[in-house]
């Protein structure tokens, strides 16, 4: 990515976490930077075009960690809480790490709906190949895993918001080592589902 380009994101990115995006302009941002208005206009229209190249560098970011994570050469349970444990915490690392622009955004429901189902069908597919692998392997019993991978995505998504804010978090406690123990009992719900099913 051009230099000059990335340096007006991350700029952009600094004071909207800071001062959020409403009380940051333009100018904030051509005068933090040390680029001139007009170098970051021949980039950037507006406020809005510099938003969605941040939300697409964070969303990659995102699916870089879990497309990392849905590779690792682990069993089929073991993959499947590295894949949540992963998720979960880069979701919380990109949320807390943007401040003020996290509640900036979360304001705007078609930004965050766009951005939603582009992750929504990377993540729905990752699980599924996960679930797959673990029903070639026999350790996973399920007929529909379409419908499975489609209905785990939701309940991993629904522990999103709790999970930022550390409701889950147990004092004293290792905090990946409760997040594993929390996706355990998903997962172990999903199997004792699944041999209900197939009855």
């Amino acid at each position: 990515m051009n230099k000059t380009r990335q340096a007006i994101i991350n700029t952009a990115k600094e004071l909207f976490g800071k001062n959020g995006m409403k009380n940051t302009t333009m100018h904030d941002i051509s005068a933090t930077s040390g680029k001139s208005r007009r170098t970051l206009y021949i980039y950037f229209k507006n406020k809005n075009e510099i938003l969605d190249a941040i939300i697409e560098e964070e969303l990659a970011c995102v699916i870089n960690a879990i497309e990392g994570a849905a590779k690792l050469e682990l069993e089929p349970v073991d993959k499947f809480v590295a894949y949540v444990v992963t998720r979960m915490n880069v979701v919380r690392e990109v949320v807390q790490r943007n401040g003020s622009l996290g509640a900036d955004f979360f304001k705007d429901v078609i930004r965050v709906e766009r951005c939603r189902r582009k992750l929504e069908r990377i993540e729905i597919n990752l699980l599924k190949a996960i679930l797959q692998e673990g029903c070639d392997k026999k350790v996973f019993f399920f007929n529909n895993i379409d419908q499975v991978s489609i209905f785990t995505h939701f309940v991993i998504r629904g522990i999103d918001v709790p999970y930022i804010r550390g409701v889950f978090d147990e004092p004293g406690s290792d905090k990946n080592g409760s997040l594993k123990r929390k996706t355990l009992t998903i997962l172990y719900g999903l199997l004792n589902s699944g041999k209900e099913v197939n009855k």
